[in-house]
């Protein structure tokens, strides 16, 4: 199946390139990948390839280096069983992008361990990728990411500090009863919401617990509960970007731990990415 995606993707452009030029690809694909959402694969598969006369304008208009680039580097959060024992870990993901830079049908080649793939795979959920243009016009790409989960990994010195005591039988950090306040947030942006659950319009949530390191940084996130699993790895992959209040504790900046949760509401998904 992986092998052939590569070549719905090309058919799909060329479909797209025949449409009425008033019609925004975007709005084309939408309604294309509605339909096939409703097939078995083989029969969406079979219907592409039936105007096989197509196939060689789609190649040429798709050219194998027309690929979709990330609009910041991958930064999965690293599984936290795995970060604590210091385990090196690697996961690689296909998937496609679409006409508006979101990240779709993504698949699994290989990895380490489930735990890692799940990292990865929410972390290019929540990318906005710039799909390649031909001809001035936004095309689908497939891709194939592969991230390596080191066992040292690169760290500033704040983070160090943090998986330093972590590391400890008896971590020298707080919890949020024992700080003079609660750090008040200062930016949430939301999660993205999984591609697969947005699909089959669920809702849910997730418990996600991390460290505030003295500047009010969310560090190492870990899942404590989830209504769905890709949930609770888009919750932590999301908290690495939010920021608090540094916490105090009798007037001193400290290390604190907290939790919080994370909502998906299917009738907001239209705020998320």
């Amino acid at each position: 199946m992986d092998n052939l995606l590569p070549l719905a993707v090309m058919k799909i452009n060329t479909m797209v390139d025949q449409q009425d030029r008033c019609v925004p690809p975007k709005v084309v694909g939408q309604q294309f990948l509605r339909l096939i959402r409703r097939a078995s694969f083989g029969a969406w598969f079979c219907a592409l390839l039936s105007c096989s006369s197509l196939l060689p304008q789609a190649m040429a208009q798709s050219p194998a280096d027309a690929k979709a680039q990330p609009s910041r580097t991958y930064s999965p959060t690293y599984p936290y069983d795995a970060l604590i024992a210091g385990r090196a870990g690697w996961a690689e993901i296909n998937l496609t992008v679409d006409y508006s830079g979101r990240a779709i049908f993504l698949s699994t080649v290989g990895a380490s361990d489930p735990a890692s793939a799940s990292a990865l795979q929410a972390d290019i959920e929540a990318i906005e990728f710039l799909a390649p243009r031909i001809n001035g016009r936004p095309m689908m790409s497939s891709l194939k990411v592969r991230f390596d989960f080191s066992a040292q990994p690169t760290l500033d010195p704040a983070a160090k500090e943090v998986l330093t005591e972590l590391r400890k039988s008896k971590p020298a950090i707080y919890t949020v009863e024992e700080l003079d306040k609660k750090p008040a947030p200062i930016r949430q942006p939301l999660p993205a919401y999984p591609y697969i659950l947005r699909s089959d319009g669920l809702s849910g949530q997730a418990e996600i617990e991390f460290v505030l390191d003295r500047t009010g940084r969310p560090l190492f996130a870990r899942v404590i509960s989830a209504t769905q699993a890709d949930f609770g790895w888009a919750a932590a992959n999301c908290v690495q970007r939010w920021r608090y209040q540094p916490p105090v504790k009798n007037g001193e900046k400290v290390l604190a731990r907290i939790k919080e949760t994370v909502v998906f509401d299917i009738n907001k998904a239209a705020d998320m990415w």
